[in-house]
């Protein structure tokens, strides 16, 4: 017996689940918002499914983003000292000009984001009092027993600190889990929207990832348009196999899924793990950098606890930081303008209020705020995406409309990055604005 999935896309659910069970399934369960199956087939069950017009995929592994030491020189790794804090490389990217888009300014309050991974500890100082949900999908106890999502779980809050967070654990104490646990994970994030609105998330992280194998019909996949198609954003780590080609992992592989690569803070520039593309189906990816390099972040070895990491797992909990406060200054602006307009202030449903949907944002948007190396060609690449969001760029554009963005002289603006990603501004003392860190 093999666990796999049946994709029964265009028919009911019964009866779908009634084929499956006729034909030899066992353990099912169902995955309604991507139309999946899971079951137990024997090899004659699958191809009897397949020959009634099933698709049949066998369930393969995910495991955590693996961790790469703090500083590192190819081939052999060297341990360092911990050098960055989330909230100095949250300055770095200019992530305080584009808190200002509004009035009062964008720190999360009223949105919710998952982590769909490890586990967090949900006591450690720097999280303490954020977690508003949490559903274990182990056979592990409810904790972080690899160290890993409360590092990420702490930079997120560190970009949007009055958001909400659902701390769904779908990999065990080793860091392994399945597409179908996570698939799982990522439907009942769709459910809420049904069930508990109030705690639904509009933005997922996957700081985790399994083989690229080709397959638009693969589970993981299915299940992030499927989540997608609802209006929750969807950002996953590259991998940390880079730099040779083809190592983007799954599901950073699915088009409309931010994949989000690490880059190196001094000098800048995409960092020599980074996974990179193309896909096997040959879709240029990363979308996007951001600084996933030796940052000191919460430690799940106790309630103030703190470790150093690398790797592209610590790059996107940035990225799906700037997402979340995009969802909220979407918010904004469609109150303001019934204000404006003299109409009532009523709530809008979080996954209806967005302005522009993934494609739009990675198509049409990342190309105009995002920036490289001034050596690099611009456009999208298999190395850097577009680049590294920055919050002045985003900031102008989304204040003064798409076509600034061709009035803007990205070379210079790059060289006025040198200042900015510079020791002096990183040695300043962060005072947080919203929420205390003891």
């Amino acid at each position: 017996m093999m666990r796999c999935s049946v994709i029964f896309n265009g028919i009911s659910t019964p009866q779908a689940q009634d084929e499956v069970r006729k034909n030899g399934g066992v353990n099912i369960k169902i995955a309604p918002a991507s139309k999946q199956i899971f079951c137990d087939l024997s090899q004659l069950a699958v191809e009897k499914l397949r020959a009634l017009g099933y698709i049949v995929n066998q369930i393969g592994g995910i495991k955590a983003g693996v961790s790469v030491p703090s500083i590192v020189s190819p081939p052999t790794p060297v341990a360092g000292m911990p050098t960055y804090t989330p909230e100095e490389l949250s300055w770095a990217t200019g992530l305080e000009d584009l808190r200002m888009v509004t009035t009062p300014p964008l720190y999360g309050e009223g949105f919710n984001i998952a982590i769909i991974g490890t586990g967090i500890r949900e006591t450690h100082n720097r999280i303490k009092g954020s977690v508003i949900y949490s559903k274990n999908y182990t056979n592990d106890p409810m904790r972080d027993g690899l160290d890993h999502d409360t590092g990420i779980c702490n930079i997120i809050l560190v970009m949007a600190p009055l958001c909400g967070v659902l701390n769904l654990k779908v990999l065990d104490d080793k860091g392994n889990g399945t597409e179908e646990i996570v698939t799982m994970a990522i439907e009942d994030c769709i459910a809420l929207w049904n069930k508990k609105p109030e705690i639904a998330p509009c933005v997922i992280n996957l700081s985790l990832g399994g083989p690229d194998d080709g397959n638009p019909n693969n589970p993981l996949r299915l299940a992030c348009r499927a989540a997608i198609d609802r209006g929750i954003w969807v950002f996953a780590s590259a991998g940390n196999s880079g730099p040779a080609p083809y190592t983007i992992t799954n599901p950073a592989t699915e088009r409309y899924v931010f994949a989000i690569g690490s880059a190196s803070y001094e000098p800048f520039g995409v960092s020599y793990f980074s996974s990179r593309g193309p896909t096997i189906e040959g879709l240029t990816k990363p979308d996007g950098i951001l600084f996933g390099e030796n940052i000191v972040m919460a430690s799940s070895a106790s309630d103030s606890a703190t470790i150093a990491k690398s790797g592209t797992s610590f790059a996107t909990p940035f990225a799906s930081g700037m997402g979340l406060l995009y969802r909220e200054g979407a918010l904004r602006q469609v109150h303001l303008r019934k204000e404006l307009a003299g109409l009532p202030v009523v709530t809008v449903p979080a996954e209806v209020l967005y302005q522009a949907v993934p494609s739009v944002i990675i198509d049409e948007y990342l190309p105009m705020i995002c920036v490289k190396p001034a050596e690099m060609p611009r456009g999208k690449d298999n190395d850097y995406g577009y680049g590294l969001p920055y919050g002045p760029i985003a900031y102008r554009v989304l204040t003064l409309g798409p076509s600034v963005a061709a009035e803007l002289d990205i070379s210079t603006m790059l060289q006025n990055i040198a200042p900015i990603l510079g020791i002096g501004m990183l040695g300043m003392v962060m005072v947080p604005i919203v929420k205390e860190f003891k």
